[in-house]
This record gives structure tokens, C-alpha cells and sequence, in this order.
């Protein structure tokens, strides 16, 4: 039973979200197309993202019988790929799409991608696609994209990781931020493609690190790590100094910010600087504190740095809501 799939589209005909089930409806999101199919043998919920460079698709299929999913995109595409919930394996390509792992792809049009799934299984499938050109572009602004483009040929679909890389922390909440985002308008635009920017800088970095072996003290204190990010994650408005979380988490100083990369391809300045932001952007768009007592907890010098600083990072002026 063959069920088709696109992967990108050229003309956007989204179904009503009032015609999507009831059990579907928590699934939607602000502003997003939705496509819906049900028939006996599955359901297909896809939705759709327009962020700026960004195309991003969310696929949620429940296979009720033994199905054959044929993707396809109608135009080229660089596509990141995260698994959830369940793993699919494509036979003819000789790989499996493993549930909590990430992988690249160059995907030239015409070329279906057949990938069978059984009766019973439910994935969820998490695509943020970017045109060649668009790609391009952006690598001028991150030059640490440009590692993606290397070796793909234009006219030929390829793998840009030749091992799928796990659903780190970073991107695990990056997704979820995405996914959980209730602002409509320019304030969820801009605050969903800045998450999808970070996702995509993290799989560059993991593309980068691939080839670098783990360090065998950063495996061995990884709990510490694990522990680590979650503090951080915890207590987005402090400022903390890595004398001071190598001996909270009993990390070698010299080690700590290198072994942090290594697990979650980011360093710990930078991952403290991102969840401080998402912070404050949150506090702002919500309305319901002062600004003068988000500064304070926050550290800024002023309202009018905090809000520069959010206009550089998020790309708007959030207090023009």
C-alpha cells in the first residue's frame, strides 16, 4: 500500500485546521499549513513552517497496516531529518532513520525514497528544509555551515553525515521550543527561526567534531555533564564561571568546556548566552513582568541593552509587538 509523502512542496494547498480530528487538534501549531490524510491503511498529519530561510515540516504517521512510504521533494533541498518516537529502516538506501537521531541529506528532485513501516508503528518525523541557494547565503553569515556542502554533488541525492548523530540536549530542547511556541505573528516567526538556526549550527558543529575522538575523561564524567546541562538549563539568569562549575560538577577545569562540546556540540558560554536569551525574550513577549525587574534579574546594564541585544540575536524588535 504505497502512501506518498512530500518532503517539500512548490504550492502550498493546506487543509482547515477545523477538519482535522479531534485527536489530532493538541498537535497543531500557531500559524502552521496543515495537511491531514486518514484512510484504513494510516494518518498523515503534516505541518508546515515558513521561517524566513527556513522550510519546516513536522510529519506524525500512524500506520495502521503494513504501509510503503514513497518521499519526494519537487526541488532541491537541503534537509536536517530528526527521528522521534519510532525507527524506520530504508532497505534500498542501506540505513535505518533511528528513533532520537539526526541526519543530513542532499535531496535532488525526482528520486523517490521508499521506506516501509509496519502495521501498527507511529513516528514522528522533524524536517527543516533549506534551498541550495538559501544555504548558500546563509553560509555567509555562518561560515560553519559551509561544511554541509562539501562533497554533494547537484544533481545527485547523498547523506551529508555518513553515521546519524544523536538528538542531543541542545537540539532535544531547541525542537521543543519550536514545537511549544504559542505566539503567533512576527514575535513566533522570529523566536521559531532563531531556534531553528541554532539547530541547525549544532548539526554543523557535530558534522565538524565527527571525525575528533572523545575524550576519554568526557565519556567518563558524562553524568556530570548531563547534570551539568541541566543546571544551566535550570537557571537561565545567573552568570556562572567555569572555576566554578568545575568544582560544583567536579570537572578538570582545563577539560569542562571542551567535554561539554563534545557531548552537546556547543560550547558552555555559548549554551548560557542561548537559554538567556529564549528567557527574556519570554518574559518580554508575555507581558507580565516590568522591565526594569527583567533587567535586574537578568543582569543587563538597562532596558535599552536588553533590547538591542534581543533584536541582534532574534533578528526584530520584540518591543514592537
Amino acid at each position: 500500500m504505497n502512501k506518498s509523502l512530500p518532503l517539500e512542496r512548490t504550492i502550498f494547498k493546506y487543509s482547515s485546521p477545523a477538519d482535522i480530528p479531534i485527536e489530532y487538534q493538541a498537535l497543531l501549531l500557531p500559524d502552521a499549513g496543515v495537511y491531514f490524510r486518514q484512510d484504513a491503511e494510516c494518518d498523515m498529519l503534516s505541518q508546515h513552517l515558513l521561517l524566513g530561510p527556513f522550510s519546516v515540516w513536522l510529519h506524525d504517521v500512524l500506520a495502521k497496516d503494513n504501509i510503503l512510504i514513497r518521499s519526494y521533494t519537487p526541488v532541491p533541498v537541503f534537509t536536517l531529518q530528526f527521528m522521534f518516537e519510532d525507527s524506520l529502516a530504508v532497505p534500498k538506501a542501506g540505513y535505518t532513520l533511528d528513533e532520537r537521531e539526526c541526519s543530513g541529506f542532499y535531496l535532488f528532485p525526482g528520486q523517490l525514497h521508499r521506506i516501509p513501516m509496519a502495521a501498527e508503528k507511529k513516528v514522528f518525523s522533524f524536517h527543516i528544509n533549506i534551498q541550495p541557494v538559501v544555504l548558500a547565503e546563509l553560509v555567509k553569515k555562518y561560515p560553519q555551515l559551509d561544511v554541509m556542502m562539501h562533497g554533494v554533488h547537484p544533481r545527485v541525492s547523498t547523506r551529508i553525515n555518513s553515521r546519524p548523530y544523536h538528538v542531543n540536549g541542545v537540539c532535544d530542547k531547541l525542537i521543543q521550543q519550536v514545537m511549544t511556541c504559542k505566539y503567533g505573528g512576527q514575535a513566533g516567526l522570529h523566536f521559531r527561526q532563531r531556534c531553528v538556526t541554532d539547530i541547525l549550527l549544532n548539526f554543523a558543529n557535530q558534522h565538524a567534531d565527527a571525525l575528533q575522538p572523545f575524550v576519554y575523561t568526557s565519556m567518563l564524567n558524562a553524568d556530570s555533564y548531563h547534570n551539568l546541562f541541566n543546571y544551566l538549563s535550570d537557571h537561565p539568569h545567573k552568570d556562572h564561571s567555569l572555576p566554578y562549575l568545575a568544582y560544583m560538577y567536579n570537572i578538570p577545569l582545563e577539560e569542562i568546556d571542551h567535554g561539554f562540546r563534545q557531548h552537546f556540540a556547543i560550547s558552555i558560554g555559548e549554551y548560557v548566552n542561548m537559554v538567556k536569551m529564549m528567557m527574556v525574550w519570554h518574559l518580554v513577549v508575555e507581558g507580565r513582568s516590568k522591565m526594569e525587574d527583567i533587567v535586574k534579574v537578568t543582569g543587563f546594564k538597562g532596558v535599552e541593552e536588553m533590547r538591542g541585544r534581543l533584536e541582534e540575536w532574534y533578528g526584530w524588535d520584540v518591543f514592537l509587538k
